[in-house]
Order: structure tokens, then C-alpha cells, then sequence
């Protein structure tokens, strides 16, 4: 995560003995990022798009699987605060580079994500986790939403 990282999440929380001086700064890098984002959004797929404009937060991943530059998530977002609120959501990332450790992913709640463009791939998701943090390049993104889980 390059604007939204560990630090600034942990000092934002209360007791943290810093929260007016994070929360400060977690304001005016939300505006960075909104600028940065408008400049990019345009060679970003559509459905990076979405993912961001509509977001995880506080969505529980129930699934994970890499296979054949495949990368599966199934996210609870019955409980999310996003528009994605009520429902299952997974997400395919295609043409994925590397190898994301998926085991690890399993129960770990979506906090914030961060769309960049990337020289290797079409575009490169961060994502901030509890406890972790998930890096994906890749070149699509479908999403589909389910009622019910799959």
C-alpha cells in the first residue's frame, strides 16, 4: 500500500495515541489518492474501476485459489460497508503474475484496496488485509456478485 498503509490504518484507531494526527493525515491522502486515481482510472479496466469505487471494507475472504495464472476470491460482503453490502462477491483476477500466498487469505478482512497501473500487467491491486497485505498484478478483473454463497 503506497497512500493508505499499515501505520496510518493503526494510528487511526482510537487509542492508538495518535488518532487526530493520522486521521490528519489519512484525510489528506484520501485526497491525494483521488487525484492520483482520476488521472489512472481511465487505463484501468472497468471492473478495477468498480471494485474501487465500490469497495471490501470490513468483507471476509471465505475462498482463495491460484491456479494457471488464475487468482480466485470469494469475499463475504454481507456485512461490508460497501455497495457490495448483503452479498458474496468473487473476484477473478486473470493473467495474474507471480504467486500470492491464497492459503493465508482464508478469514482475513478486506480493509482498503489501492488501484495502480503497473509495467508488467494492466493494473496492480493492493489490498490491506487483518493481518496481512495482498499485492495483485494482473490483467482482468471479472466480478460477480451472488446472493447466496457459491
Amino acid at each position: 500500500m503506497i497512500f493508505f498503509t499499515r501505520e496510518l490504518y493503526l494510528g487511526y484507531q482510537a487509542n492508538s495515541g495518535w488518532e487526530r494526527k493520522a486521521s490528519r493525515e489519512w484525510n489528506r491522502r484520501a485526497k491525494i489518492y483521488a487525484d492520483y486515481a482520476k488521472v489512472i482510472e481511465p487505463m484501468l479496466p472497468a471492473s478495477v474501476r468498480r471494485l474501487c469505487s465500490q469497495g471490501l471494507h470490513d468483507g471476509i475472504i471465505r475462498e482463495a485459489s491460484l491456479k494457471n495464472g488464475e487468482l480466485k476470491l470469494i469475499v463475504d460482503a454481507t456485512k461490508a460497508l460497501s455497495r457490495f453490502r448483503g452479498r458474496h462477491v468473487q473476484l477473478r483476477f486473470l493473467g495474474v503474475r507471480g504467486r500470492p500466498a491464497v492459503a493465508k487469505l482464508i478469514g482475513q478482512w478486506w480493509l482498503y484496496e489501492e488501484a495502480h497501473l503497473c509495467s508488467h500487467t494492466r493494473f496492480c491491486l493492493q489490498v490491506l488485509l487483518t493481518p496481512d497485505e495482498l499485492e495483485i498484478e494482473a490483467d482482468e478483473l471479472v466480478i460477480k456478485v451472488m446472493t447466496k454463497p457459491a
